[in-house]
């Protein structure tokens, strides 16, 4: 068990997991574990059955998410559920979930790569959920329609909702399902928001606020955290990796 304990000590205080107060259904830390040997990691941005398979494809014994094994209610462990949970215990495969605070990193947080990978200077934590700052705001001058060719050179699904200036100076940057935060791009003065997901009176916040809007997905928002932590990981203990990737479009 030695080195998995060490693994998940590592991750607990690198993401500071007991700081950040999450959504109630979300539980951060390890969530699975198995017989404490690890040779191979695998990071994915869901613990589903489709990558549970494919991470004992691989041959991982741990699996790193964003969005773990339990969300909240209590559900019999049948089906599906049970198929998880059997190939986790035949694989030998341990299971570490790490949620907002895995959002809210300012180094390998989903928000934080978004912003290196956007090259905004002077970013600082932004965008307000249960009390906590979860997304980034940050300076970068960029006409409105640079921006939209950039997002869809490295997105493969980018909703835009244009209402805002067509010069931006400020870009804020909410990963996941942050559509009902968009509201507070005004608050930080930004010219776009970049977003996971949006509902569709989302549009009529948009437009009637002035504010432009790019939709990135849900799920490619989140990829960026994970596939950092779990490079770190491998780094630091000399273990190798893989990250598992998903075909949702969401």
């Amino acid at each position: 068990m030695l080195l998995l304990v060490q693994i998940v000590k590592y991750c607990n205080e690198r993401l500071n997991v007991y700081a950040i107060t999450d959504a109630e259904k979300a539980y951060n830390g390890l969530q699975f574990q198995n017989s404490g040997k690890i040779s191979k990691i695998a990071m994915a941005v869901d613990a589903s059955l489709e990558t549970i398979e494919k991470a004992a494809a691989i041959g991982a014994n741990l699996l790193v998410v964003h969005h773990g094994l339990f969300w909240g209610k209590t559900v019999p462990i049948t089906e599906n559920t049970y198929k998880k949970y059997k190939l986790l215990i035949d694989h030998d495969i341990a299971v570490y979930s790490c949620h907002l605070p895995l959002d809210a990193h300012p180094e390998i947080g989903n928000n934080a790569c978004l912003a290196k990978l956007l090259d905004l200077t002077s970013w600082a934590p932004a965008f307000e959920y249960h009390g906590e700052k979860i997304g980034v705001i940050g300076s970068r001058s960029i006409d409105r329609h640079r921006l939209k060719m950039f997002l869809e050179t490295n997105f493969p699904h980018v909703v835009s909702m244009e209402f805002g200036p067509k010069r931006i100076e400020i870009i804020g940057i909410i990963s996941g399902g942050s559509g009902d935060l968009i509201i507070q791009a005004k608050n930080y003065g930004a010219g776009a928001v970049i977003v996971g997901e949006c509902q569709q009176y989302h549009y009529n916040i948009v437009r009637e606020n002035g504010i432009n809007a790019y939709v990135c997905g849900h799920y490619m928002t989140e990829t960026f955290g994970v596939d950092a932590l779990g490079k770190e990981i491998a780094q630091k203990f000399s273990i190798p990796f893989e990250f598992i990737h998903s075909n949702c479009p969401l």
